[in-house]
């Protein structure tokens, strides 16, 4: 019988509380076109003609005299290769930006300001070319610059910046995984939401006539609830987003920041013989004792390990690329399909409320406290790996033990939930 999870019931309430990166806090707005001052106008007069020698200049560059100058051979590998980036910027983009210097008298406030970063780009390497007007150059950088410097002050519209703290609602996305944890797929990354895991499973072992490999968490989710929080690198591993884990300064976090102050100190051999040996574990700098956050830890760990254990059953299979293949076609590549129907997970449905769907021929117990609650069962044919026969089948509602063994247990159901038994 699995355990009644109450998060359920109100899923947009299955909140985390996060802090933001100092770039996402930032609320400020750009407008790509504002009118010219007339000072800015001005700058612009004494501005131009210079841009205009600067043109020519690299216009008048050519790659294969320059290998031929007497200070080539001087150059370093790595400046000759930034050398030959430049030409070759030069060649593929530098003349459409020549002609809209030349030809375009109604440039927009943003046009203006992609032109200038584009000449900025190439002004450090002009002096090596020109050392005889290096005054020049530095120069005209400082003129570039200090507009750059007015056109973002006037097309940015300051706001203040957002909170450092960050409410998240995850998405509505969930299961229970055969061994009776709470799963949530995240927010779309591959390995989150384990599609990176089965396709190493499918298309790099059994598919290459390969063992899957022993996969199991157990030992890391109960380290998880010995402790009572999760880590800034278990939570990145598992959601991949742009957040970081609100932290409490107890006397554990400040000793293991400081244990980290002095494994930075140490040489790399050093801390891996000590990890490896036992004797330190690696410091916990970003911690969260939240209890969802903890769940949903533990759930992708319990259900990565499902996921593996199910395969693993195919692993002394002698035909393993025709079972993968015959599952892609049982399941349309459904993903969804492979973890209910195969792996044994029992979907929490997103657009039918409160349902629950399992290929578990003992849904009706296992679920007891969900259908008394008035939640609904649907029960879909489980897709089976016969070890004997060495082959992947279906499970046929149709036949009499199953029917029996359903009917059985219909005829003692009591809750208020509905019971839909697909074929």
């Amino acid at each position: 019988m699995y355990e009644y999870f109450s998060e359920l019931e109100t899923l947009s309430n299955f909140k985390t509380y996060l802090l933001r990166e100092t770039f996402d806090k930032n609320q400020d707005c750009s407008i790509r076109e504002i009118p010219f001052s007339t000072e800015l106008l001005k700058q612009l007069e004494t501005l131009f003609p210079k841009l205009n020698k600067i043109d020519k200049l690299i216009i008048a560059l050519d790659e294969n005299l320059f290998s031929k100058t007497p200070n080539y051979n001087l150059f370093s590998h790595g400046s000759l290769l930034n050398y030959g980036h430049f030409f070759q910027k030069r060649d593929e983009t530098y003349y459409q930006t020549h002609y809209d210097l030349k030809e375009n008298i109604k440039l927009t406030s943003w046009d203006l300001y992609l032109l200038l970063n584009e000449m900025l780009l190439y002004m450090p390497f002009l002096t090596s070319f020109y050392p005889d007007y290096q005054d020049f150059f530095l120069n005209t950088q400082k003129e570039i610059q200090k507009i750059l410097v007015t056109l973002n002050l006037k097309s940015t519209i300051k706001n203040s910046p957002k909170s450092n703290g960050k409410v998240l609602i995850w998405p509505n996305a969930w299961y229970i995984t055969p061994s009776g944890y709470l799963y949530n797929t995240g927010f779309g990354h591959t390995h989150g939401n384990l599609k990176y895991q089965l396709n190493m499973i499918m298309y790099e072992s059994l598919k290459q006539n390969k063992k899957v490999p022993n996969i199991n968490n157990n030992q890391h989710i109960n380290d998880i609830l010995k402790r009572g929080y999760i880590t800034y690198s278990e939570f990145e591993h598992y959601s991949h987003l742009m957040y970081k884990l609100p932290t409490i300064i107890t006397p554990e976090v400040e000793h293991d920041r400081e244990c980290y102050k002095n494994m930075l100190k140490m040489s790399k051999e050093k801390i891996e013989n000590l990890i490896h040996s036992s004797k330190i574990k690696w410091p916990h700098q970003e911690r969260s004792y939240q209890k969802n956050l903890i769940t949903l830890i533990i759930g992708h760990l319990a259900a990565e390990s499902s996921l593996y254990s199910s395969f693993s059953r195919i692993n002394e299979s002698c035909h393993k690329k025709e079972i993968i293949e015959k599952l892609q076609t049982l399941t349309a590549n459904d993903i969804s399909d492979v973890f209910v129907r195969f792996c044994g997970f029992h979907k929490i449905e997103s657009t039918i409320d409160h349902t629950i769907t399992t290929s578990s021929l003992n849904g009706i117990v296992e679920f007891s406290e969900y259908l008394k609650k008035g939640w609904n069962l649907h029960i879909v044919p489980k897709i089976i790996y016969d070890k004997y026969n060495d082959e992947l089948s279906q499970l046929d509602f149709n036949s009499y033990f199953v029917n029996k063994h359903l009917d059985k247990d219909l005829a003692k159901y009591e809750g208020k939930g509905k019971i839909l038994i697909k074929n």
